[in-house]
C-alpha cells in the first residue's frame, strides 16, 4: 500500500470477531453520509478519505479486520480514532470496548485536542456581539482546513469542574450527570499562532448558556477548549452561501480568505438585518444580501434554487436547523460529489 506523503502520521489496530464484507458496508454507508470521498471499494481492501484531516484503510485480516487511519497531524489522528470509536460504540458496543490502537502506549492522559486558555479580552462588536480573545500555549493545529473549535464550559453552578479523560481504546470519556459540559462550537475569527493568541465571536442571546457565561467573562478566566474540528474554508472561488447570526464568523473568516477574483452571492439574515453591525465584507464579484428575519422568506428553497442555478458553485448554508434539513435532504438525493456543499445546523429551535 502507498503511503499518501499528505498523512504520514498513523495508528493500526485489529478488530476481531467482524467481518470485512460487514465493516465494508458500515464504512460506505458513513462515506455517504458525510460525503467522503471513496479511495477504493473492493473485496480486498476499502479506503476513505476525510479533507484535509486523513484516511481510514479497511482491510481483511485473519480473524477480524485490520484497520489503519493516517493523518496529517497528531491531533487530526486523535480525532479520526476518536469518531470512529464513537460509530463503533454505536454499532458493535462490544467491539469498541476491546479496540487498541497501536500508539495507546504513548498516548496522553487527556485528549490531545483538548486546550486549557485564559480570557485576555472581551470586546463588542456590532450590537449582538460579543468577541473573546484568548491566549494558548500551543494553536498550531488551527489551521484553515479546520475552522471550528468547542467550548467546554461547566454548569454555571459547578466550583470543581471535570475535564475529558481518554478510555483505554482511545475514545474520549466525558464527563456525565452533574459533571457534563456545554459544548458548543464556534469559530476561529482570527489567530495569531506564534503568539498563542485567538478570537472568537459570540452571537448574544437572553437564556444562553454562552451568553451568560461571556457576559460575566473577566480577564486571565479559564477557558477550555477542543480543537479544532470542523468544516474549513472551501477551496473554491465561486460560493452560495446562506447563513444566520449564529454563523456570521464563519462567513466573515471565509470571505476574507477567497480570491480576489471569486464570484458568487451571499444572504445574510440577521434580527436587525444590516443594522446588527457586524462586519462582513466581500470580494468585488461576490453580492451581499442582507435581510431581517420577515424578509427571509423560504430560505431553504432560496439555497436550492440558487445551488440549480449555479451548481458550479460551493454551496454553504448554517442556520437553524429546520432551515438546513430540507437542504441537506435534498443534496444527498442528488448525492453529489464530495467537497462541494456544506450544510450544518447551527442551533435548533425548542
Amino acid at each position: 500500500m502507498t503511503i499518501n506523503p499528505s498523512f504520514p502520521i498513523d495508528a493500526t489496530a485489529l478488530l476481531t470477531g467482524l467481518s470485512h464484507a460487514a465493516m465494508r458496508q458500515v464504512m460506505l454507508h458513513q462515506a455517504q453520509e458525510h460525503e467522503l470521498r471513496v479511495l477504493e471499494d473492493s473485496e480486498s481492501a476499502v479506503s476513505i478519505e476525510v479533507p484535509s484531516f486523513g484516511q481510514y484503510r479497511f482491510e481483511p485480516a485473519e480473524g477480524g479486520i485490520h484497520i489503519r487511519i493516517s493523518a496529517a497531524l497528531p491531533d487530526r489522528l486523535f480525532m479520526l480514532k476518536d469518531s470512529f470509536s464513537e460509530t463503533l460504540s454505536q454499532l458493535l458496543p462490544e467491539a469498541a470496548k476491546d479496540l487498541r490502537w497501536s500508539d495507546s502506549a504513548t498516548l496522553p492522559n487527556r485528549p490531545p485536542n483538548l486546550h486549557f486558555t485564559r480570557v485576555v479580552s472581551v470586546t463588542p462588536v456590532g450590537t449582538a456581539f460579543l468577541r473573546v480573545r484568548i491566549q494558548a500555549d500551543d494553536l498550531s493545529s488551527f489551521q484553515d482546513d479546520a475552522i471550528h473549535f468547542r467550548l467546554l464550559l461547566p454548569a454555571p453552578d459547578c466550583t470543581k469542574p471535570e475535564w475529558p479523560s481518554l478510555a483505554e481504546n482511545g475514545a474520549t470519556v466525558w464527563p456525565k450527570g452533574e459533571k457534563a459540559l456545554h459544548r458548543p462550537a464556534y469559530t476561529t475569527r482570527w489567530i495569531d499562532r506564534q503568539a498563542g493568541l485567538l478570537d472568537f465571536d459570540v452571537f448574544l442571546h437572553d437564556g444562553g448558556r454562552v451568553t451568560n457565561w461571556v457576559r460575566g467573562a473577566s480577564i486571565g478566566d479559564l477557558l477550555v477548549i477542543a480543537g479544532p474540528g470542523g468544516g474549513g474554508i472551501p477551496e473554491s472561488s465561486k460560493i452560495c452561501i446562506f447563513a444566520d447570526e449564529t454563523a456570521f464568523p464563519a462567513v466573515a473568516r471565509i470571505l476574507e480568505a477567497l480570491p480576489a477574483n471569486s464570484t458568487g452571492q451571499v444572504t445574510l439574515i440577521a434580527a436587525q438585518g444590516a443594522d446588527c453591525g457586524y462586519p462582513i465584507a466581500a470580494p468585488a464579484g461576490v453580492t451581499l444580501s442582507w435581510l431581517t428575519r420577515e424578509e427571509a422568506q423560504d430560505v431553504p428553497r432560496q439555497a436550492l434554487t440558487a445551488h440549480r442555478e449555479h451548481p458550479d458553485h460551493f454551496l454553504w448554508v448554517a442556520s437553524e436547523k429546520s432551515d438546513v434539513t430540507p437542504v441537506r435532504e435534498a443534496l444527498k438525493a442528488d448525492k453529489p460529489a464530495p467537497g462541494t456543499s456544506y450544510i450544518a445546523a447551527y442551533w435548533s429551535k425548542p
